[in-house]
């Protein structure tokens, strides 16, 4: 049933028993109603910008990363996961989720400080900014708030907005000199599933951080848990200051369902029936 509005008639009607995924503008409207039951959780789902610090596209200004800590300061980050995104979303502080075991490292925070982003860009000598593609295949608008931040400090995007088959090969091969970007993890709340996937060497590696690379193997392949938080920590906090990517905030997912069904929702963006019971 892919159409929301039939979904939600369903759901009120009682023809469904469950829904997930529901828009926002809907969530406070079904609340309301007193044979549904509406939660919202966090996801394991981030969204990020990758950015080519190691010019796999040819000589591009993200290989300084003074542009990249200035993008990193210029986007409110905050903003976009409280008052677009919604309920259920949180800022990513790194390329993980803070629920993954190993996601914590001891660095300094990019405060949301676009007159500091302007100063770094200028230092970069982009005193008038720059133009640079951007490429993205979802949530548009979530890219367009993005767009808008980096236009504030003089940083103008050429949008290339695709199908995920289409984007897929172009990030592969080393065309992407930004893209807008999300991954899930599959559920899994370990940081091997997460950051890992991005800075080990494979084709989605922009950064090529031999060192990165060293210590995310290492914690990958380690079963002590307190090394393993300890090589995860040292990962996360490199990839921070060199600003390799820009971690921008989980997804949330709002979910509703019948009143009477006593069901969990659980931050792995999986839904577990089997835990379901009903009231009555």
């Amino acid at each position: 049933m892919p159409d929301t509005d039939t979904q939600l008639a369903e759901l009120v009607t009682g023809g469904l028993d469950w829904i997930w995924g529901v828009p926002s503008e809907n969530a406070k409207q079904l609340a309301a109603m007193p044979n549904v039951t509406v939660k919202a959780a966090p996801t394991t789902r981030m969204s990020f910008l990758s950015l080519d610090a190691v010019g796999r596209s040819g000589d591009n200004p993200m290989k300084d990363v003074r542009v990249r800590r200035a993008m990193f300061h210029a986007i409110d980050r905050a903003a976009i996961s409280r008052d677009l995104v919604g309920d259920g979303s949180e800022v990513l502080r790194f390329m993980c989720d803070a629920r993954q075991f190993g996601c914590d490292a001891k660095t300094e925070e990019y405060a949301y400080d676009p007159a500091k982003a302007k100063a770094l860009l200028k230092e970069a000598g982009h005193p008038d900014g720059f133009t640079i593609p951007i490429y993205a295949y979802r949530d548009r608008p979530y890219t367009e708030a993005v767009m808008n931040y980096l236009r504030a400090v003089g940083i103008k995007t050429d949008l290339r907005y695709l199908q995920w088959r289409a984007l897929r090969p172009i990030l592969q091969e080393g065309k992407a000199e930004v893209a807008h970007l999300s991954w899930g993890s599959q559920g899994v709340l370990d940081a091997s599933a997460s950051v890992s996937n991005y800075f080990k060497f494979s084709t989605d590696d922009y950064a090529r951080d031999e060192q990165v690379r060293d210590w995310l193997q290492a914690a990958d392949t380690t079963v002590d848990p307190e090394k393993r938080k300890e090589l995860y920590g040292k990962a996360l906090a490199r990839i921070n200051e060199q600003a390799y990517m820009v971690p921008l905030f989980s997804y949330g997912r709002t979910y509703a369902f019948n009143a009477e069904l006593d069901l969990p929702v659980t931050p792995d963006e999986l839904a577990h029936f089997y835990l379901a019971r009903w009231k009555k």
